[in-house]
C-alpha cells in the first residue's frame, strides 16, 4: 500500500488537492497531492503508525516534500480525490455525491481504517435509492461491521416480497437459503400472491432471534464498551432486540 519515492517521473500537481500549506505529500500514479496530515492522523490508526515512524538524524521526514512523498499504489488518483473530498468538502453539512462515489469512499475507509468516514459512507449509502441487496454485498465484500449485516438481513427477512432470482444470485446460495429459512420461520401461510407479510405481533426482537439462530452466530459481535462509539444507533437497536428476546425467555421460564 504505502511506499516512498525519491525519483521524479512526469509528475503533475492535482488541480484541487495540491494545497498550499499542506504538510504531507502523496504520490498516486503520476499525480502529486499535498494535503494536511492532521486529518489522516486524527481519523486513522494506520496513518498514525505510518506518520509516527522514527526519523534518522539528518534525514528528511518522510512525506514532507515531493521527493519523499508517500506513494499510494492501491488507489487511483480519481478515487483518492473522492476520498479527500470528505475532509475538504466546502459544504460539510451537505455531502452530495453519487452512489458510485460513496462506494469508493466506503471501500477506501474500510481498507485504511477510517471508522468515522466509514460510518458516514454507510449512512449516505442507506439514504440512496439503491436496492437492499447492494449494500449487503458491499458490506460483506469489505468486511463491514456484522451489526449492519444483521439489520440488513432482518430487513430482507421481514419485508413482504421474497428475493428475486437476480438478488439470490447476487447474495449467493448459502445466504439465500438462510434468508428463505428465516422468512419461513417468521411467517404462516399467506394467500396474498407473492407477498408474505409478517404475522401480527412479530417485532424486531423476533426477527433478530431467528436471524441469530439460522446464521448460527455469524452475524453476532461482542457488544462491549466500544458499542456506543461504532455504529452506536444500530448496535443499540440490535442490543435492545436481543435483550427483549432474553426477557421473554426468562418470563416464559418463570411462568412454567
Amino acid at each position: 500500500m504505502f511506499g516512498s519515492t525519491s525519483e521524479f517521473v512526469r509528475i503533475k500537481k492535482h488541480e484541487v488537492y495540491y494545497i498550499e500549506g499542506g504538510d504531507v505529500y502523496f504520490l498516486v500514479g503520476e499525480c502529486m497531492f499535498r494535503v494536511h496530515r492532521y486529518f489522516f492522523k486524527r481519523e486513522s490508526s494506520k496513518f498514525q503508525q505510518m506518520f509516527g515512524g522514527p526519523t534518522s538524524p539528518g534525514k528528511e521526514r518522510e512525506g514532507s516534500s515531493p521527493s519523499t512523498a508517500f506513494r499510494l499504489s492501491d488507489i487511483t488518483a480519481e478515487d483518492f480525490a473522492h476520498f479527500l473530498w470528505i475532509f475538504y468538502n466546502p459544504r460539510p453539512s451537505a455531502y452530495d455525491a453519487s452512489t458510485e462515489v460513496w462506494i469508493t469512499i466506503l471501500r477506501t475507509a474500510c481498507k485504511w481504517s477510517f471508522p468515522e468516514v466509514k460510518a458516514l459512507a454507510i449512512k449516505e449509502l442507506e439514504r440512496k435509492t439503491i436496492t437492499l441487496v447492494d449494500p449487503i454485498v458491499l458490506y460483506k465484500n469489505y468486511k463491514d461491521d456484522p451489526i449492519v449485516s444483521t439489520l440488513l438481513y432482518a430487513k430482507l427477512c421481514s419485508r413482504d416480497q421474497p428475493l428475486t432470482m437476480e438478488q439470490s444470485m447476487c447474495l449467493g446460495i448459502e445466504t439465500t437459503v438462510r434468508i428463505f429459512h428465516a422468512r419461513e420461520r417468521l411467517r404462516s401461510s399467506s394467500l396474498d400472491g407473492l407477498k408474505s407479510p409478517l404475522p401480527d405481533g412479530v417485532d424486531l426482537a423476533d426477527v433478530i432471534q431467528v436471524i441469530d439462530e439460522i446464521w448460527e452466530g455469524d452475524t453476532k459481535c461482542a457488544l462491549g464498551p466500544s458499542a456506543d462509539t461504532q455504529h452506536g444507533s444500530n448496535r443499540e437497536t440490535v442490543r435492545r432486540a436481543r435483550e427483549g428476546v432474553r426477557s421473554r425467555r426468562r418470563r416464559r421460564n418463570r411462568e412454567s
